[in-house]
């Protein structure tokens, strides 16, 4: 891989890679995700680290190229099996950094996703985006009763930035009391974890609830659901950090992305770029206005995606 000035260079001049991670126990639907996500990508070109790719049902179509442990497809996305060594593989990809816009991680049904996360924080190029962690709904509290399993499935939940609660439609019998039993289980799961819950079948979540709103657009489409929502807003005046902190943190429960180029009142000289993933709320300078590529205005501009009910508070704000 060349000697360290040499990375040092690369890495001074490479742009910054969206790192995601997926986990949940065996058998939450990761896979299924993974499938819909790579069947599904249009805009944007994904790398997704998997641990073998049988599990993947990848239209043979749609390969254009397989060479050792990388399948390359038509629409641009990349799939690559880790091997013996993720961080190994990780450096390897970011060599070719050039052929995709993010990088999401398939944890191994018994691994810690948060600690695989953590590797964002070590690598430059990286730049964490969000755990995102399926639980199955039929199955959860069940394994997490096994004393061998419990610490495993616990450890997965804490680590969420967002909870998918997959295969919601399975939790009971045509018949049975379904809310009753969904409401327990939500119950349970926030005991576990401040992240936010996203209930879905067959792991149909939106895109753009799990890879962000776009990629600093500040735009956003709301997804389809009756239940879900998106909200712009513009603030011409600098915007007091401390109450936009409060105020996300507040939603926390019901806003589960949140994207932003935000005028501070502390540092109005400097954009601040605020961005939201479930309980995590990351605050980073962009640089002073002058130097926008776009030529923006001063103005903050905000975008989320959450439940309709919190946004419409938030609104009233």
């Amino acid at each position: 891989m060349g000697d360290g000035a040499g990375r040092q260079d690369l890495r001074g001049a490479a742009r910054v890679i969206p790192f995601t991670v997926i986990g949940g126990f065996l058998g939450a639907g990761k896979t299924t995700l993974l499938n819909r996500l790579l069947g599904e990508a249009v805009d944007r070109r994904f790398a997704v680290l998997v641990n073998d790719f049988g599990a993947l049902d990848i239209d043979s179509r749609l390969v254009t190229a397989h060479g050792g442990d990388t399948l390359a497809l038509a629409n641009g996305c990349l799939c690559c099996t880790i091997g013996d060594s993720l961080v190994t593989t990780l450096l390897d990809l970011l060599e070719r950094a050039d052929r995709f816009d993010h990088i999401v991680v398939e944890a191994s049904g018994v691994a810690d996703p948060g600690r695989i996360a953590d590797l964002a924080a070590l690598e430059p190029r990286l730049q964490r985006d969000g755990v995102i962690v399926l639980v199955d709904a039929a199955e959860v509290r069940e394994r997490a009763a096994d004393r061998r399993l419990t610490d495993t499935i616990e450890r997965q939940i804490r680590s969420a930035d967002l909870l998918i609660l997959n295969k919601v439609d399975l939790v009971t019998d045509p018949g049975g009391d379904s809310g009753a039993d969904l409401a327990a289980l939500r119950d349970w799961l926030y005991r576990q974890s401040q992240a936010p819950l996203f209930e879905a079948c067959r792991a149909a979540v939106p895109m753009g609830l799990l890879f962000g709103l776009d990629r600093l657009g500040i735009t956003a489409d709301a997804p389809p659901s009756a239940d879900f929502a998106s909200w712009s807003y513009t603030w011409r005046e600098p915007v007091p950090r401390q109450a936009l902190t409060d105020l996300l943190h507040d939603a926390q429960r019901g806003v589960l992305r949140a994207k932003g180029i935000v005028r501070f009142d502390d540092s109005p000289d400097r954009r601040s770029i605020v961005h939201l993933v479930g309980r995590r709320i990351e605050i980073r300078d962009g640089g002073p206005w002058g130097d926008s590529p776009r030529g923006d205005t001063p103005d903050s501009r905000l975008v989320l995606l959450g439940l309709k009910p919190v946004l419409g508070c938030l609104k009233r704000q």
